[in-house]
């Protein structure tokens, strides 16, 4: 396990009393297209919370799916593989900054590519300890100098929020660009179409 492990205590505790961790799948419409794209055979959630991401990926073609996190007894056990796909929503403004070296580390050595979003925001909720739970806010830019470091040229990703910093680590040509459009014109068409069903709340 790395990181700080008191903080992450403190976050087992906080999942243990009230759902948490949802916001990869809120972003599904957006990420989707982009993994597909990419065709991954092996994908990790880490740091996946109490998320239902990979139950509801629905790529099209099966792939084989870990969840990781060190919060959640039940997925406290870091797979041995190394996958294609490593995504990682939401997690890394609650590492602390000493810490984030040595987690970025170990993502990058678990994966061939990665897709990573952070929330540059504060979070409604605090600590135990009276600190933000966000722990680390920094700017886009200081995030995507951070991460690259790590993972080598990244390449944005497009989020709910503006608050939200979207990475990956491979680009698309100009034919998988117009794929990538017809393919988020699809999702959209779907995703508002079941609110209007009244199966989605509103983000």
């Amino acid at each position: 396990m790395v990181g700080n492990s008191k903080l992450i205590e403190n976050y087992a505790q906080i999942h243990a009393s009230q759902a948490y961790g949802n916001t990869s799948v809120k972003n599904l419409r957006l990420i989707r297209p982009e993994i597909q794209l990419l065709r991954p055979q092996s994908i990790v959630d880490y740091g996946c919370g109490q998320s239902a991401l990979l139950d509801r990926l629905d790529l099209g073609y099966p792939v084989e799916g870990y969840r990781y996190d060190p919060a959640i007894p039940a997925f406290a056990q870091k797979p041995d593989a190394k996958v294609d796909l490593l995504i990682n929503v939401d997690v890394l403004e609650h590492v602390e900054e000493s810490d984030l070296d040595e987690v970025l580390a170990d993502m990058r050595a678990m994966c061939r590519d990665a897709l990573i979003i952070v929330d540059t925001a504060p979070a409604k909720g605090v600590l135990p300890d009276g600190r933000n739970l966000h722990v680390t806010l920094k700017p886009h830019d200081w995030w995507r100098e951070r991460i690259a470091q790590h993972f080598g040229p990244l390449y944005p990703v497009r989020t709910l929020r503006r608050a939200r910093a979207g990475f990956k680590t491979w680009q698309r040509g100009p034919k998988q660009t117009l794929q990538y459009h017809l393919m988020r014109a699809r999702e959209d068409a779907r995703y508002y179409a079941k609110r209007v069903q009244g199966k989605h709340k509103v983000l």
